[in-house]
């Protein structure tokens, strides 16, 4: 049986998984090699940002604290990132399956946050921002294959 500490900890790692998403995009977007590039990873780094914010005002309606920072985890994997786009010479390819490694785990912490007991409109919420992280792979994966 669930409980409410379970689920605002579950929340939190969303919500980290998410920061950790946005700053990748942010740099992504800002070294994109094509202005649709660009485009596509600031759109989700928005969307992004609007899931933190549900996430954040939900954990608070449940009277927890929401997680401020980066993960570790996270900073050094936008670091090995980092260091491993400028190594290769399919830099396109490379943030594209970057970008797809975000949205997988996003989509496992949606997955952990369902099993919880949440409220109607909130389970609404992350099944809005599961069908634009659905969408965002899909034009992804179409950027990958060409």
């Amino acid at each position: 049986m669930p409980t409410l500490d379970k689920t605002i900890t579950q929340l939190n790692h969303l919500l980290i998984s998410c920061h950790d998403a946005r700053l990748s995009y942010r740099r992504l977007a800002g070294r994109a090699s094509t202005s649709e590039q660009q485009r596509l990873f600031n759109e989700r780094e928005q969307q992004c940002s609007a899931l933190i914010d549900c996430l954040h005002t939900q954990i608070l309606t449940y009277g927890g604290r929401p997680a401020q920072h980066l993960s570790l985890l996270g900073a050094l994997r936008h670091g090995w990132r980092s260091f491993i786009v400028l190594l290769l010479p399919e830099l396109g390819r490379t943030r594209i399956r970057t970008a797809l490694h975000n949205e997988q785990r996003i989509r496992h912490g949606v997955e952990q946050v369902f099993a919880e007991q949440l409220s109607p409109r909130f389970r609404q919420q992350l099944l809005e921002h599961c069908s634009l992280s659905v969408d965002f792979e899909s034009r992804v994966r179409a950027k990958l294959e060409t």
